[in-house]
Protein backbone atom coordinates (compact mmCIF):
# COMPACT_ATOMS: atom_id res chain seq x y z
CA UNK A 1 0.00 0.00 0.00
CA UNK A 2 1.43 3.34 -1.09
CA UNK A 3 0.14 6.12 1.17
CA UNK A 4 1.01 9.79 0.72
CA UNK A 5 2.49 10.79 4.10
CA UNK A 6 2.39 14.48 3.19
CA UNK A 7 -1.35 14.23 2.42
CA UNK A 8 -1.92 12.45 5.74
CA UNK A 9 -0.16 15.27 7.59
CA UNK A 10 -2.03 17.96 5.65
CA UNK A 11 -5.27 16.09 6.35
CA UNK A 12 -4.55 16.05 10.08
CA UNK A 13 -3.93 19.79 10.11
CA UNK A 14 -6.99 20.38 7.91
CA UNK A 15 -9.11 18.39 10.39
CA UNK A 16 -7.86 20.50 13.31
CA UNK A 17 -8.25 23.81 11.45
CA UNK A 18 -11.76 22.91 10.35
CA UNK A 19 -12.69 21.87 13.90
CA UNK A 20 -11.34 25.14 15.29
CA UNK A 21 -13.47 27.08 12.80
CA UNK A 22 -16.58 24.90 13.18
CA UNK A 23 -16.53 25.16 16.97
CA UNK A 24 -15.56 28.83 17.01
CA UNK A 25 -17.99 31.48 18.28
CA UNK A 26 -18.68 32.37 14.62
CA UNK A 27 -20.38 29.02 14.04
CA UNK A 28 -21.37 26.45 16.66
CA UNK A 29 -18.88 26.90 19.52
CA UNK A 30 -21.05 28.96 21.84
CA UNK A 31 -24.16 26.85 21.29
CA UNK A 32 -22.23 23.59 21.63
CA UNK A 33 -20.69 24.87 24.88
CA UNK A 34 -24.10 25.81 26.28
CA UNK A 35 -25.61 22.45 25.33
CA UNK A 36 -22.73 20.62 27.04
CA UNK A 37 -22.57 22.90 30.11
CA UNK A 38 -19.07 24.12 29.31
CA UNK A 39 -18.45 27.44 31.03
CA UNK A 40 -16.01 30.26 30.52
CA UNK A 41 -13.11 28.11 31.69
CA UNK A 42 -13.46 26.04 28.52
CA UNK A 43 -12.09 22.58 27.93
CA UNK A 44 -9.24 20.75 29.63
CA UNK A 45 -5.97 21.04 27.64
CA UNK A 46 -5.72 17.25 27.31
CA UNK A 47 -8.94 17.29 25.26
CA UNK A 48 -7.13 19.26 22.56
CA UNK A 49 -4.26 16.77 22.58
CA UNK A 50 -6.70 13.89 22.05
CA UNK A 51 -8.47 15.91 19.36
CA UNK A 52 -5.17 16.23 17.50
CA UNK A 53 -4.52 12.50 17.78
CA UNK A 54 -8.01 11.82 16.38
CA UNK A 55 -7.37 14.28 13.53
CA UNK A 56 -4.21 12.55 12.33
CA UNK A 57 -5.60 9.04 12.84
CA UNK A 58 -8.72 10.00 10.87
CA UNK A 59 -6.57 11.32 8.03
CA UNK A 60 -4.45 8.15 8.09
CA UNK A 61 -7.44 5.79 8.02
CA UNK A 62 -9.19 7.83 5.32
CA UNK A 63 -6.01 7.53 3.23
CA UNK A 64 -6.20 3.75 3.64
CA UNK A 65 -9.90 3.64 2.70
CA UNK A 66 -9.29 5.84 -0.35
CA UNK A 67 -6.41 3.58 -1.42
CA UNK A 68 -8.48 0.42 -0.95
CA UNK A 69 -11.48 1.81 -2.87
CA UNK A 70 -9.36 3.18 -5.71
CA UNK A 71 -10.93 6.63 -5.44
CA UNK A 72 -8.78 9.06 -7.40
CA UNK A 73 -10.85 12.10 -8.29
CA UNK A 74 -12.97 14.71 -6.56
CA UNK A 75 -16.27 12.90 -7.04
CA UNK A 76 -15.11 9.49 -5.88
CA UNK A 77 -13.25 10.99 -2.91
CA UNK A 78 -16.36 12.93 -1.93
CA UNK A 79 -18.47 9.78 -2.21
CA UNK A 80 -16.13 7.72 -0.03
CA UNK A 81 -15.93 10.51 2.55
CA UNK A 82 -19.71 10.85 2.55
CA UNK A 83 -20.23 7.10 3.05
CA UNK A 84 -17.82 7.08 5.98
CA UNK A 85 -19.54 10.19 7.36
CA UNK A 86 -22.97 8.57 7.12
CA UNK A 87 -21.69 5.42 8.87
CA UNK A 88 -20.27 7.52 11.68
CA UNK A 89 -23.50 9.50 11.83
CA UNK A 90 -25.48 6.29 12.25
CA UNK A 91 -23.40 5.34 15.28
CA UNK A 92 -23.91 8.78 16.78
CA UNK A 93 -27.63 8.55 15.99
CA UNK A 94 -27.86 5.36 18.03
CA UNK A 95 -26.24 7.17 20.95
CA UNK A 96 -28.80 9.96 20.63
CA UNK A 97 -31.71 7.51 20.51
CA UNK A 98 -30.53 5.96 23.78
CA UNK A 99 -30.22 9.34 25.47
CA UNK A 100 -26.42 9.61 25.47
CA UNK A 101 -26.63 13.00 23.75
CA UNK A 102 -29.29 15.53 22.81
CA UNK A 103 -30.67 16.03 19.31
CA UNK A 104 -28.99 19.42 19.05
CA UNK A 105 -25.56 18.14 20.11
CA UNK A 106 -26.03 15.21 17.71
CA UNK A 107 -26.81 17.57 14.82
CA UNK A 108 -23.78 19.76 15.52
CA UNK A 109 -21.44 16.77 15.88
CA UNK A 110 -22.71 14.96 12.79
CA UNK A 111 -22.35 18.11 10.70
CA UNK A 112 -18.75 18.51 11.82
CA UNK A 113 -17.79 14.90 11.17
CA UNK A 114 -19.64 14.59 7.88
CA UNK A 115 -18.06 17.71 6.39
CA UNK A 116 -14.50 16.94 7.48
CA UNK A 117 -14.72 13.32 6.33
CA UNK A 118 -15.91 14.50 2.91
CA UNK A 119 -12.99 16.96 2.78
CA UNK A 120 -10.53 14.24 3.81
CA UNK A 121 -11.95 11.91 1.17
CA UNK A 122 -11.44 14.55 -1.51
CA UNK A 123 -7.94 15.43 -0.27
CA UNK A 124 -6.73 11.84 -0.26
CA UNK A 125 -8.37 10.95 -3.57
CA UNK A 126 -6.71 13.89 -5.30
CA UNK A 127 -3.32 13.21 -3.67
CA UNK A 128 -3.33 9.40 -3.86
Amino acid sequence: MDLNIFAILVGGFLYMAFGAFYYSPMLFGNRWGQLNNIGEEGMEPINFVWSGVVAFLSSFFMAIIIELTGAEDLGSGLLVGAVVGVLLGLGLFKNMVFGMTSKKVFAIAVGDHFIILCLLGILHALWS
